[in-house]
């Protein structure tokens, strides 16, 4: 091995590690209020190297993102080629986004403490590295449901904002939803849940919900 490759090897560690250490940190305390010295302490380095890798624990939090959401992506990528009906496409696309959130369970609230920040720089990025690939994502299995005649007409635009909403709840009242069933299987009451937001989602698609608005 040369020391081109091993230093390449050992900064992707460090940066690997900081990165686990910040979301360690965020699911232990539930909130995104962390600083460079826990974070160095979690991860066993030096606080300087968040500088030195990220710019700072903006660009930590905002790289955390993008590699905690990178599996999600590339499954929409692979699932917008999939041989499938639009329907299909589109209920492993809201599937996917509940299972990103409970695979990782900061995401959600990570990525909205970047969008509302004040920082308009990082809102634009963590837009365009995340927000713009969902809403056309959405946009394209939305056009090709009403082409096939799968879907009603619908403002995809709408769609975005109700369906993420939807799966942004699944988050946001987690803990509330936990507390009202006590003694009950968590994981199966949260997979019916996500079953419960998808079908609802979907059923506001179908034609004949159309005509029943009328």
């Amino acid at each position: 091995m040369n020391s081109s490759t091993s230093l390449q090897r050992t900064a992707t560690g460090a940066r690997e590690r900081l990165l686990d250490a910040a979301a360690a940190l965020i699911i232990d305390r539930e909130s995104i209020e962390i600083s460079l010295a826990e974070i160095a302490a979690k991860s066993g380095l030096n606080s300087a190297l968040v500088k030195y890798y990220f710019g700072g624990k903006t660009g930590l939090l905002v790289a955390l993102l993008q590699r905690d959401a990178a599996r999600a992506l590339a499954e929409m990528d692979e699932l917008l080629g999939m041989n499938i009906t639009a329907t299909q496409k589109m209920r492993l696309h809201l599937r996917g986004i509940m299972t990103t959130y409970r695979r990782s369970p900061y995401l959600n609230r990570l990525l909205h403490a970047m969008l509302h920040g004040p920082d308009e720089p990082v809102r634009r990025e963590v837009h365009r590295l995340l927000v713009q690939p969902v809403f056309n994502c959405q946009r394209k299995i939305l056009a090709e449901g009403m082409a096939r005649g799968e879907f009603r007409p619908v403002d995809h635009g709408i769609f975005y904002l109700s369906a993420i909403g939807a799966c942004d709840q699944f988050m946001q009242t987690e803990g509330v939803l936990m507390l009202s069933q006590a003694g009950v299987d968590l994981d199966m009451f949260r997979d019916q849940y996500i079953s419960h937001v998808v079908d609802m989602v979907l059923g506001s698609l179908s034609p004949g919900a159309d005509a029943g608005r009328r």
